[in-house]
């Protein structure tokens, strides 16, 4: 009988994902829980030596995968991309996960290091330039959604994305209009920046205000915004998770969307689609990236000495009904 580690996550009564991550040894597996895992997969002979000789090799073709956070379904999406471009070359997905705070970032690139796997790809990743700049050398990475110095990037051209909303929103009639954006840190100001570039080329004066990457955030800082006696007509958020923290604190205040407030979102994910939601956002084609970030990786393992490679896609703006001309 040929053991599936499903079997053995049945048997040792976890999921799948952290049978992988205990063979693996990587961050988040406490030492009782991977002991347990091991015990079992050795009692029903689930290949260990298949595990150790990738462990005892330099790499075997295997791709590690960074994502920043499982919650964000713009990764899940790009994650579908990887695996729909690695499959036909028989790779194998390792996957690792970070934080919204980007505090798991170093030690989940760590384990993929020791994990040794040929390359990497990371989409999220929150550490600064200078500290990513350590890994060069020691683990090939092709980073999606920001550029770094020195690796492999899959990138969507955030400026022009954020512009393109700003510029739906202006020519809606609007004029008060925020933008509750990411926290600047390196490869992340470019939305930021295309906002206040629109704004100050008509004529309007900026306001941005920090938010991270979690809705309950955006629904907290939008709360006092939109229950303001001068409330903004609009509100671009710098992805849909935000952008639907807007909807809930508007919906706690009895505002409807938009006859009473715009919400324009970035990302396009599948959330921004439901019912109800229908939320207007900038499509940077997360399938797309991840699927195009794949093709790069499996190019760097067969040509480890080639020059860098950096491409831009263009984004999209998708329209839909929580936008529309300002109360009046």
């Amino acid at each position: 009988m040929n053991v599936t580690m499903s079997d053995v996550a049945r048997a040792a009564g976890v999921s799948p994902a952290l049978v992988s991550l205990a063979f693996r040894d990587a961050y988040g597996v406490s030492k009782k829980s991977r002991e347990h895992i091991l015990k079992t997969a050795a009692s029903m002979g689930y290949e260990p030596n298949r595990v150790a000789s990738r462990l005892a090799s330099k790499s075997d073709g295997t791709i590690g995968v960074f994502l920043l956070d499982l919650h964000n379904e713009v990764f899940a999406d790009m994650f579908d991309g990887m695996r729909e471009a690695a499959q036909p070359h028989d790779r194998e997905l390792v996957l690792s996960v970070g934080s919204v705070g980007g505090a798991l970032d170093r030690p989940a690139l760590d384990s993929l290091v020791r994990t040794r796997v040929d390359v990497a790809i990371a989409a999220g990743l929150l550490l600064p330039d200078k500290e990513l700049a350590s890994y060069l050398g020691r683990l090939r990475l092709v980073s999606v959604a920001r550029t770094v110095p020195g690796f492999d990037a899959v990138a969507s051209d955030n400026k022009l994305g954020a512009t393109m909303a700003v510029e739906h929103l202006l020519e809606l009639g609007h004029r008060r209009i925020v933008h509750l954006a990411s926290p600047p840190t390196d490869g992340y100001l470019e939305r930021r920046h295309g906002y206040i570039r629109a704004m100050e080329k008509a004529g309007l004066k900026p306001q941005t205000i920090t938010c991270d990457y979690s809705r309950s955030a955006a629904a907290a800082i939008a709360a006092p915004l939109l229950d303001a006696a001068e409330r903004p007509t609009a509100i671009f958020t710098h992805n849909d998770q935000t952008a639907l923290g807007v909807l809930d604190a508007a919906h706690a205040l009895g505002l409807k969307v938009p006859e009473d407030i715009t919400v324009v979102g970035y990302d396009n994910t599948s959330a921004s689609q439901l019912p109800g939601v229908d939320l207007t956002t900038v499509d940077l084609h997360p399938v797309d990236l991840g699927r195009r970030a794949a093709e790069v990786a499996i190019l760097r393992s067969m040509n480890p000495t080639m020059e860098p490679m950096v491409e831009v896609f263009s984004p999209s703006l998708i329209v839909r009904a929580s936008s529309a001309p300002p109360p009046a």
